[in-house]
């Protein structure tokens, strides 16, 4: 019989749905195919293809009559309505999501001294747009990455190392380092020190993914590898013994105040050399973006275009 059902179902796209419906709502499938503006056999075959799928005679056939639903077909009607109705709401809230400033943006980082500056990019967001919820997560550079491929970012901020695959990134801002030194330490008052001056200074080095490996390669090049004193997981437990003299520290980006949580002043001193500086990207998966998500992104673009984000990076001063 032409409704018993194979091992493998057919599918039934919506479209097959729709066709199916204006055939049987109209009672005719030649005024269903002028209204869908396709061939009648179109519509045939998605009437017949709906039944085989349901495994169900849904239409009666009526030769230069047209059709008329079944009482299993009524019934069917009912849930095929309902599953377009939701189908267009689906589709008109894709649509309203890609355009409306609102609802909710993940946004991954890797950058240490990101309270100094993400407040001031995505804080407006929130102010202005009621409808807008912000999800800021601090992560390593990889599990930064991994998450903006799993979806769970919308988007991130990362330094521009082992940049994966299918990543888009958009430059920010080149942070060369710097030294980091307690209020009194004798390179204070200097326009800048070498990587000499670093040989016998004992450090306290920023122990995260990548930047790990840069900085004890920017030690070891000033012959000071032998000199960490200690190690830390965040920027402003790093700031904190410096401040209580353990020791200087290698950094590449400032927050804006020379106070640390234990109410000791560090001052920063750019360091001359060749080193490369880290450079802060703006990641995505690219494509047309949400609108939220694309409002972040000019956010971020905006905000480090402006003098003020030269704040945030110490340099050498051309002699």
């Amino acid at each position: 019989m032409f409704w018993q059902r194979k091992n493998n179902p057919v599918r039934v796209s919506i479209k097959a749905l729709q066709y199916f419906m204006c055939a049987a709502e109209r009672g005719s499938i030649a005024q269903a195919a002028e209204s869908l503006n396709v061939v009648p056999s179109a519509v045939s075959s998605a009437i017949e293809l709906v039944e085989t799928e349901f495994a169900l005679k849904l239409v009666q056939r009526y030769p230069a009559k047209g059709i008329k639903p079944t009482a299993a077909g009524i019934a069917i009607m009912r849930k095929i309505r309902h599953l377009i109705e939701e189908y267009d709401n689906l589709l008109l809230e894709g649509a309203e999501l890609r355009t409306a400033l609102s609802g909710s943006i993940s946004i991954g980082y890797y950058a240490p001294v990101a309270p100094a500056f993400m407040p001031q990019i995505a804080g407006p967001l929130v102010r202005d747009h009621p409808g807008v919820t912000l999800r800021l997560v601090e992560t390593d550079n990889e599990q930064v990455q991994s998450g903006l491929a799993d979806g769970e970012f919308d988007v991130i901020l990362f330094v521009a190392e082992n940049v994966r695959t299918g990543i888009v990134c958009k430059p920010l801002i080149d942070a060369p380092p710097y030294v980091l030194v307690h209020r009194g330490h004798e390179f204070c008052g200097r326009k800048f020190v070498t990587q000499a001056d670093l040989q016998h200074e004992p450090l306290v080095l920023l122990d995260l993914p990548m930047t790990n490996e840069y900085y004890r390669n920017l030690a070891q090049d000033a012959g000071a590898g032998a000199n960490v004193v200690a190690t830390a997981s965040t920027h402003e437990m790093v700031r904190s013994l410096v401040g209580a003299r353990v020791g200087s520290s290698i950094l590449n980006m400032l927050p804006s105040t020379a106070i640390t949580y234990a109410g000791d002043e560090v001052v920063a001193i750019p360091v001359q050399s060749e080193v490369r500086p880290l450079r802060l990207v703006l990641g995505h998966v690219g494509g047309k973006p949400r609108r939220l998500v694309q409002a972040f992104m000019d956010a971020c673009a905006g905000y480090f275009a402006q003098d003020a984000a030269r704040e945030l990076i110490v340099s050498c001063e051309p002699d």
